[in-house]
Formats: structure tokens, C-alpha cells, sequence
């Protein structure tokens, strides 16, 4: 049986963007924060583990099946895992969320994008998103690093990465909030005053937050 396709007793919190912008380290320095809240951990390694792959065996424009069949299973576990919160009514924040999409678009192509779709029970996951609290984390130069997992890319690709995120959030009708700030203590306020607000508006029947709200200072790539 599929959770029910909202849930709005769960508080889904996910935070997603371009590799390299402190997702990870935002959502732990948030876990404090968080009482009741699991902590979802980058799926996307473990994946990447259960295969033993390093970053040269998935590099897009050497191994584009190889990239694909990655983020189909990044992504079919990711809807894996927000199914079974759901069904235990657990709230829980995730340092990824269409980022398998995305990723499959900017670097093999539109077909390969297209093909996400047809993963198993993915409209009910994006009906799920439009009903959660999305963070959109933007680039900076002083962060950007590089591990034989990430893919090394340069700030100016890190910034049109992210504005094929907030193309694909929007074509998706999945409410977003922009978050340019650097500072990581700033990252913590603002995250969580929109988690304030988002129950809030929650609690007063409003189902969207503002699309591309603007958190923080402007980005470098503006």
C-alpha cells in the first residue's frame, strides 16, 4: 500500500542542490536542532559503495549507462526511503531530493532525464515533494571540494547545475526556497525560520511555500 500521497502529519525536510555546496554539513549541523527528526545520510553513497565504484568508473562522459543506472538507483532508493517514513510517520530531513534527475539531464541528456520518470512510483514521491520543505543550496567558491565520489566540477558548472535545479523544481511545481548564504551558523537561522513558517502555513491550510524565496545574501553566480 502507497503512504498516503501528502501526509502533512510528517515534516519532510530535504536539501538539495549542486555536489560541493555543504548539503551534508548543513544537515548535521541542524540534527541539534531537530528533536524527533531522522537524519537521512547522503544515499547516494551507499549506492556508490554496494558497488565499489570510485569516481572514474561513473564519470558521465566516459560511462553515461554507467551514470545512469547510478542515479536510477540513487533515486529508486531515495523514494524507498521517504516511502518507509511516510508509513511510520516519521519526519525526517534528507541532504538530497530530485538530485538524481537533474544530475542525469545536465550531464547525458534530456532522454536520460525523461527515462527518471518511469522509475516506480515516482508521481506519488513528486506529489510528496510538493507538500515538503525544499532548500535549495546555491554554490560559493570557498566550499567547493573534491573526493573520489564527488564529480569535479568547476564553480562556473556548479552554477548552471543549480539553475537546472530550479528549472526542474519548477517544471515540477515543487515549491523551493533559495538559500545563497555562506555562513554556516546564518544556514541554521534561516533554515530553521522557514521550517517555522512551513508548519505554520501547514497548520493554517496553506499547502505551498513561496517559490524561489531568495534566503540569505546573493550568491556568486549572480
Amino acid at each position: 500500500m502507497e503512504p498516503n500521497d501528502t501526509n502533512e502529519d510528517i515534516v519532510r525536510i530535504y536539501l538539495c542542490g549542486p555536489h560541493s555546496t555543504g548539503k551534508t554539513t548543513l544537515m548535521l549541523d541542524l540534527e541539534p536542532h531537530l528533536p524527533g527528526v531522522k537524519v537521512v545520510e547522503e544515499v547516494a553513497r551507499s549506492v556508490i559503495r554496494n558497488h565499489g565504484w570510485k569516481r572514474d568508473d561513473f564519470r558521465p562522459d566516459k560511462h553515461p549507462d554507467v551514470f545512469r543506472q547510478l542515479n536510477f538507483e540513487i533515486l529508486e532508493a531515495q523514494i524507498e526511503v521517504e516511502k518507509r517514513f511516510s508509513e511510520m510517520n516519521q519526519d525526517f530531513i534528507c541532504d538530497r531530493a530530485i538530485d538524481p534527475i537533474v544530475y542525469c539531464k545536465f550531464y547525458v541528456g534530456p532522454e536520460a532525464r525523461d527515462r527518471m520518470f518511469e522509475t516506480p512510483n515516482i508521481q506519488q514521491w513528486i506529489k510528496r515533494l510538493q507538500n515538503s520543505l525544499i532548500i535549495l543550496v546555491a554554490p560559493h567558491k570557498e566550499i567547493i571540494t573534491e573526493d573520489s565520489v564527488r564529480l569535479a566540477s568547476s564553480f562556473e558548472e556548479l552554477c548552471q547545475f543549480y539553475e537546472s535545479f530550479a528549472n526542474e523544481l519548477n517544471v515540477n511545481e515543487i515549491p523551493y526556497i533559495e538559500l545563497h548564504e555562506l555562513d554556516r551558523q546564518k544556514r541554521i537561522d534561516i533554515v530553521l525560520k522557514e521550517l517555522v513558517e512551513f508548519k505554520e502555513k501547514r497548520r493554517h491550510g496553506f499547502n505551498e511555500v513561496s517559490v524561489e524565496c531568495n534566503a540569505g545574501k546573493e550568491s556568486e553566480c549572480n
